[in-house]
């Protein structure tokens, strides 16, 4: 008896609810597309403009929580790109601490390459929508697992992106073709970091110290600011997460409750 009302609540999942599913982590998907500076093509509408991006260049102020003045930088963010910065910071020149300003161009572009890289996994999540359209007819709790199982992935690895940045090596710092875009020259003995930590865009200086042809940091002071557009991506990667997770799991309870897990139909 309870097999029996176990295979009726799925089929009528399949039915009647998994295609509504589908559409509403479909269309979280889309607004989060909206929050990066690309259009992906997978607008439900072709002759919409719901996936066109909403970005528009935005200037920042990055300041240190506890306000202690070693750095200061204002810069313009368009999507993964930083231009048109001024930064200062203070600077030990012998035995003297002076304020070191320089600046990046406004024709000068600082890529974010983890804006790109969370895009391109956001891009494969709703390929994967539009190669089964919205009137797929699912015969089987196993086709639409399969599916959100790959859709989590992608969506974990995206949002990843942005949330962990990639560890640098004082090398990668120093030798970063960026560092070529300061006017003035910043010190051989001073690197400079931009990244993305979720909400946040970050800045990050670190002064070296080399000993034996070996260089190694001995200060670091960082600088950040949220941005408006990256805490909305963040959200709608985490509500098109839990969308999936939740029918992920009716299904799998489902599935599980048929005998030899076979299909219903």
């Amino acid at each position: 008896m309870i097999l029996d009302y176990r295979t009726k609540e799925l089929v009528w999942l399949l039915d009647e609810e998994v295609k509504k599913h589908l559409s509403e982590i479909h269309h979280t998907l889309l607004e989060c597309s909206r929050r990066f500076p690309y259009r992906m093509g997978f607008a439900m509408d072709p002759e919409s403009e719901d996936d066109r991006t909403v970005l528009k260049p935005q200037r920042n102020l990055l300041s240190s929580p506890n306000n202690t003045g070693q750095l200061k930088c204002v810069v313009t963010l368009m999507g993964d790109t930083l231009c048109d910065a001024d930064i200062s910071f203070r600077h030990k020149l012998g035995k003297e601490n002076h304020i070191f300003k320089t600046k990046i161009g406004p024709e000068v572009q600082w890529q974010l390459p983890q804006v790109q890289e969370a895009a391109n996994h956001l891009a494969r999540t709703l390929s994967i929508f539009h190669t089964h359209g919205d009137d797929h007819k699912y015969t089987t709790a196993k086709q639409v697992i399969l599916i959100l199982d790959e859709v989590m992935k992608l969506l974990n690895a995206g949002k990843t992106c942005l949330a962990f940045p990639k560890r640098k090596s004082i090398e990668d710092l120093v030798q970063c073709t960026s560092m070529q875009n300061f006017h003035p020259p910043v010190p051989s003995d001073i690197a400079v970091s931009f990244y993305i930590h979720a909400s946040k865009l970050v800045m990050a200086v670190y002064h070296l110290s080399t000993s034996n042809n070996t260089q190694d940091i001995t200060s670091r002071f960082q600088v950040e600011c949220t941005v408006q557009w990256l805490n909305e991506a963040m959200v709608l990667y985490t509500l098109a997460l839990q969308q999936c997770q939740q029918l992920f799991d009716k299904l799998i309870v489902l599935e599980h409750a048929q005998p030899h897990h076979r299909a219903v139909r």
